[in-house]
């Protein structure tokens, strides 16, 4: 019995040694355990922007037949387009067309009328970005970078661009620790 008693206090020194170099908590060299991190926290916006709108342009024309109606729309719509426009006006990839068209002729010759409106097509920009700050630091990123690829670096808002679509998302990122 008197054996039993010496071992059993040098066995728990060892499991407590063990236990101990095990956990992180000695006195070696050993790293502590790392702090469970919080979770991660992505910001992500999308920005378009498209040159403002300069209107609408109407032109009228009248004829004796529709095509000529069709001609004297088209020359009074595009004399009103600004100077630097007038060589795009009939340029489907430019201009959207509303045409309409009308004849009468109450007992004489019949008389043909056409409208055409013109209104601008631009093109969008698409900015993206993402930041673990805010949605407001994104989105301030995305416009920046759809403001370059538009052409305008920098605030391209107060140089002709208008913004046409914002997207923001959240993500966030659980640790696995």
């Amino acid at each position: 019995m008197r054996e039993e008693r010496k071992s059993t206090p040098k066995a728990a020194a060892r499991w407590l040694a063990a236990c101990l170099a095990g956990c992180g908590g000695g006195g070696g060299d050993e790293a502590a355990p790392s702090k469970p991190q919080g979770p991660t926290i992505e910001y992500r916006c999308s920005i378009q922007v498209a040159k403002k709108s300069t209107g609408e342009f109407t032109g009228k024309g009248n004829g004796e037949d529709p095509a000529r109606a069709d001609e004297a729309a088209w020359t009074d719509v595009c004399a009103k387009l600004p100077e630097a426009e007038r060589p795009t006006c009939r340029d489907e990839t430019k201009w959207s067309v509303s045409k309409s068209s009308m004849s009468a002729g109450g007992g004489g010759p019949t008389t043909h009328s056409t409208t055409l409106t013109l209104v601008a097509i631009a093109p969008l920009f698409e900015g993206e970005a993402s930041s673990a700050t805010s949605s407001d630091e994104a989105c301030k990123a995305a416009l920046a970078d759809a403001c370059t690829k538009a052409g305008s670096p920098g605030d391209c808002l107060s140089a002709g661009f208008e913004k046409k679509g914002e997207a923001r998302s959240k993500k966030t990122q659980m640790s696995k620790n």
